[in-house]
C-alpha cells in the first residue's frame, strides 16, 4: 500500500473503508488499475505474453485506422466507459472544483463556487476557556469506552460499512450508490482538512493528562471532527436516495431527516459521538462538522439535481451563541440550527453534467 493509504491522503488519516481509493484501485476491492482479462498483474503474466507475441504475431505492420470500436461515452457527462478507479477520478474533479475554503486562522468561509459563486457556512473557532468547559464531557463519555471499542476502532478508517448495514450498499447492486458516496468522503476530506487548518485547535489530551484516549491523537485541529464532516456528508446525501423519503419533495433533506431521527442520522451522531468517548474530539468539534457535513451533502445534491441554495449558517461557540459552552451535541440542537430543506426540479436531460447523469444511475438503484 502506498503512503497514501486507502483513502486518498497520506498516512493513516483517512477513515472510510473503500471510500477514497481514488487513484489506485476501484470500486471491486483490487487494484483494477494493474489487472489483466483473467487475473492480477505480475512479471510472470507479463514475461509469458511478450513471449505469446513473439511466437504467433509475426511480422506486422502498423493499421491505418483501428480495427475495434470501443464505446467511449456518448457525450460529455458519460464517464461510465470508465474503470472505477478512473471514474472517481472524474467525479473528484468536478465536486473539489466546485468549493472554496477561505478565511483567516480562527475562522473558515466555505463557499460554493459552482453554478454561482455563494456562501455556504461561517465556522469560528471556539475559546481555549470553551473548550475548558467541554472537558466535562470527555470525563463524561469515557464511561462509555467499553461498550463502544469496537466501533472506535473500526471506524477509525471505515464509516460506509455502517451506512451499507442500514442502506444495503452493495459493490453490484447498487455500485453507483457506493461510487458516489465513496466520491462524497473524499470531497467531505477535500473540505475538512483546509477547514482544520484554518481553525487549528488543540485535542482533548492537551488539556488534562488523565484523559488517556484509547486510540492515537491525529496530528491536525481537533476542530470541526472530521468524522461528523464525513458521517453527516454521507447521511445527507443517501437519506437524498434512499426510497424512504421522496427524493422529489420539497422537504427531504437533512433538517427533516434529523427531525425525523431517521437512522442515517442517528448512525452520523453515533460515529460523531465515538470520537469524544475515544477521547479526541470535544461535542462541539462534532456539532460544527455536523453542520459542516450537511452542508457539503446539500451541496453535493444540488450540484446533482439543481437544487435552490439554501442560507447561509454560522456556527459559534458562547453563552449566546448557537452552541453552548456546556452543550453536548445533540440531534435536537442539530435540527434547530439547520436552515429549512428545499429545492428546484432538475435541469433537462440535455444539460446534464457528469454529476447529474451520475445521480440519475445512483437514483435508478433505488427505483
Amino acid at each position: 500500500m502506498s503512503e497514501f493509504g486507502r483513502s486518498g491522503r497520506s498516512g493513516r488519516s483517512g477513515r472510510s473503508g473503500r471510500s477514497g481509493r481514488s487513484g489506485r484501485s476501484g470500486g471491486t476491492g483490487s487494484d483494477e488499475r494493474f489487472d489483466h482479462a483473467g487475473g492480477e498483474a505480475s512479471p510472470i503474466l507479463q514475461a509469458a505474453l511478450t513471449a505469446t507475441h513473439d511466437g504467433i504475431s509475426g511480422h506486422w505492420k502498423a493499421p491505418k485506422a483501428p480495427w475495434a470500436n470501443p464505446d467511449l461515452g456518448t457525450d460529455d457527462a458519460d464517464i461510465s466507459y470508465l474503470r472505477s478507479s478512473t471514474r472517481a477520478l472524474m467525479l473528484d474533479h468536478e465536486l473539489h472544483s466546485s468549493i472554496l475554503v477561505g478565511g483567516h486562522l480562527g475562522q473558515a468561509k466555505v463557499v460554493a463556487k459552482t453554478p454561482s459563486s455563494r456562501l455556504l457556512l461561517t465556522i469560528n473557532r471556539p475559546s481555549v476557556s470553551d473548550f475548558t468547559t467541554q472537558m466535562d464531557w470527555l470525563r463524561a463519555y469515557a464511561d462509555l469506552r467499553d461498550d463502544r471499542l469496537s466501533e472506535i476502532h473500526v471506524q477509525m478508517e471505515d464509516i460506509l460499512s455502517f451506512f451499507g448495514a442500514i442502506a444495503f450498499l452493495d459493490g453490484d447492486r447498487r455500485r453507483h450508490t457506493l461510487e458516489f458516496l465513496e466520491a462524497v468522503v473524499r470531497f467531505a476530506i477535500h473540505v475538512e482538512m483546509k477547514v482544520k487548518h484554518l481553525c487549528r485547535s488543540k485535542r482533548p489530551v492537551d488539556y488534562s493528562a488523565q484523559l488517556q484516549p484509547v486510540i492515537q491523537t491525529p496530528d491536525h485541529s481537533s476542530f470541526p471532527s472530521g468524522h461528523s464532516t464525513e458521517a453527516f456528508a454521507v447521511a445527507t446525501v443517501l437519506h437524498r436516495l434512499m426510497p424512504a423519503t421522496d427524493p422529489k419533495a420539497a422537504e427531504n433533506g437533512p433538517k427533516k431527516g434529523v427531525g425525523d431521527r431517521a437512522q442515517l442520522f442517528r448512525l452520523a451522531h453515533r460515529i460523531a459521538s465515538n470520537r469524544t468517548v475515544a477521547g479526541v474530539h470535544f461535542p462541539a468539534d462534532s456539532a460544527a462538522g455536523a453542520l459542516l457535513g450537511c452542508a457539503i451533502g446539500e451541496h453535493v445534491f444540488g450540484m446533482a439535481t439543481g437544487a435552490r441554495p439554501k442560507r447561509a449558517v454560522t456556527f459559534m461557540v458562547g453563552d449566546k451563541a448557537m452552541f453552548k459552552p456546556t452543550e453536548d451535541f445533540s440531534l435536537d440542537w442539530l435540527k434547530r440550527q439547520l436552515p429549512p430543506d428545499r429545492r428546484l426540479p432538475p435541469p433537462p436531460a440535455s444539460s446534464q453534467s457528469i454529476l447529474q447523469r451520475f445521480w440519475a444511475l445512483c437514483e435508478a438503484e433505488w427505483a
